[in-house]
């Protein structure tokens, strides 16, 4: 598998929208997409990431520091759906997420971290250490559960 991580630039948006789309009404809801656009034009930083397999993108996802909140949160992690198969997807995405884990480690910041996310990924977040401190029922869509998830600080 030939992949590769490097920093979002604004020529990307069109793929990421495509990700994006290529989730709904499974993942995300169609509405959110205006939020991701808010997203990709205002607070866009190094530390936003795209995922290429032989020079396609086809996963984002980063994260952002809120100094004022002393936290850090998780923005956007999504992959093209249907583009890598399952055995790949696990591997890729998993390699990913590790690679997002690492930059906020690098941050050196002793701040918990947030992720909203829905019903569908609270497992997967689990495996990384994050716990469900709330739940907003359709909070994101319909059938699509608001899950705050929260990763403790830890040295």
């Amino acid at each position: 598998m030939n992949f590769s991580i490097r920093i979002y630039n604004k020529n990307d948006e069109k793929y990421i929208i495509d990700i994006f789309k290529s989730n709904c009404p499974k993942y995300f809801d169609i509405n959110d997409l205006d939020s991701l656009h808010f997203f990709l034009n205002n607070y866009i930083d190094e530390n936003f990431k795209v995922v290429t397999l032989n020079d396609y993108i086809v996963g984002c996802g980063g994260h952002y520091v809120k100094e004022n909140e002393k936290l850090i949160g998780i923005a956007w992690v999504m992959f093209k759906r249907n583009s890598l198969g399952v055995k790949n997807f696990l591997s890729l995405s998993n390699i990913f997420f590790e690679h997002i884990m690492d930059n906020i480690q690098n941050e050196k910041k002793a701040f918990d971290i947030i992720i909203n996310t829905t019903q569908l990924l609270e497992k997967t977040f689990n495996k990384f250490g994050f716990h469900t401190v709330h739940i907003i029922k359709n909070g994101f869509g319909k059938n699509l559960d608001h899950y705050v998830m929260r990763k403790k600080y830890s040295d």
